[in-house]
């Protein structure tokens, strides 16, 4: 079963006295069997959704680094050895074709909206421009 605190109300306060700016965000704290999670009031996603995104880009520039070495003939011979679905292994090796500034924005959370890693296996456009547009377009329906 799980438990939820909230925390806090939103407010921005100056502190003269100080010269420091206090601002307080509200979360929601959920904790799962020994595991916390939180949320904050936008909706973005937890870290746990940031860190597979990233995972599943580091794998996929890993994999094509193995297939272009030659080390493995083809995704299938990569499959059997790695134990994964070739399916899978595609997906993420797709990843790597994302525009230069997604990936960095994944990698270093810079970017200024929310990917999904669902999202980002699903069929994205090719071109950098209309990636750009495309990815736009589905964090906004997440911050809705």
């Amino acid at each position: 079963m799980a438990r939820i605190r909230k925390t806090a109300e939103e407010t921005v306060e100056f502190l003269e006295d100080e010269n420091l700016i206090k601002v307080t965000v509200p979360i929601r704290i959920f904790h799962r069997g020994g595991k916390a999670t939180i949320e904050t009031p936008d909706g973005m996603i937890g870290h746990e959704d940031m860190v597979s995104l990233q995972r599943a880009l580091i794998q996929g520039h890993r994999w094509m680094k193995m297939l272009e070495s030659g080390r493995f003939k083809s995704v299938r011979n990569l499959a059997e050895k790695e134990k994964i679905d070739k399916a899978r292994i595609s997906k993420l090796i797709r990843l790597t074709c994302l525009a230069p500034e997604i990936q960095e924005a994944i990698l270093c959370n810079t970017g200024t909206w929310v990917l999904l890693l669902k999202d980002c296996l699903k069929p994205f456009p090719m071109l950098w421009d209309e990636q750009r547009e495309h990815f736009k377009s589905l964090s906004m329906q997440l911050s809705q």
